[in-house]
């Protein structure tokens, strides 16, 4: 019988890295930041091994980079960056959206992270918004009956995350973010194939235009 030892909390580095990551995905430490250990040690009240370790971490869920000689840095996006992550979106998600209605999934947990997103809404809670926003979209991932699916989306969770969050933030009103779910669920609940991969490309491209333009990228690389 193989012998593991029992984990009854979270270690050091599992603290500093949902501590980083959490304030990365919140836009609270820029793209392009420098992130030094010895000052998050500090600041985290721990020493530089467990900083180390989140930096793994977070390089492999693709939110920072390691420069040799210079350090690590919060992950920069540009627009061609944007365009391949939307594209790739629109692959996982169309195929994911095909799986779940011939899996017969429930909508249910879609409705109750859209009735999240709309509490969001209603407080002004931006980050909040997103972050139901990134979990919808993974739920769909993980009910559509493919492992494999699901796991692409989640290995890309953070580029996503980040790339959501810029587009997101070009909302005046949270409310239009929250009601452009309705239909993606709508055409699950259909049960027509063709009729929610259009509307869930729709949804996934509809807005991500503006973000690319502003990065001075072209929109026309996103795929019709």
């Amino acid at each position: 019988m193989l012998a593991f030892d029992r984990v009854d909390r979270p270690s050091l580095a599992d603290m500093a890295h949902a501590s980083i990551s959490r304030s990365i995905l919140a836009g609270e430490v820029p793209p392009g930041t420098q992130l030094k250990e010895t000052h998050l040690a500090d600041q985290l009240g721990m020493s530089r091994a467990p900083i180390r370790e989140a930096f793994k971490r977070l390089a492999d869920e693709h939110l920072v980079v390691e420069r040799p000689r210079y350090g690590v840095f919060v992950r920069e996006f540009d627009a061609d960056d944007i365009a391949d992550i939307y594209n790739l979106r629109v692959a996982i998600e169309t195929t994911a959206a095909r799986l779940f209605i011939r899996a017969g999934a429930s909508t249910t947990p879609l409705r109750a992270l859209v009735d999240e997103m709309e509490a969001a809404a209603g407080r002004g809670d931006t980050e909040a918004v997103v972050d139901a926003e990134v979990r919808f979209h993974q739920t769909l991932c993980d009910l559509c009956g493919n492992g494999y699916v699901s796991a692409v989306f989640r290995n890309l969770q953070g580029p996503i995350h980040m790339a959501m969050g810029m587009d997101d933030r070009n909302y005046v009103d949270l409310d239009e973010i929250v009601h452009e779910h309705d239909p993606v669920v709508d055409a699950l609940e259909g049960g027509d194939e063709q009729v929610a991969v259009a509307v869930i490309a729709e949804h996934i491209t509809s807005s991500v235009a503006s973000v690319i333009e502003r990065l001075g990228g072209d929109p026309g690389r996103i795929l019709d």
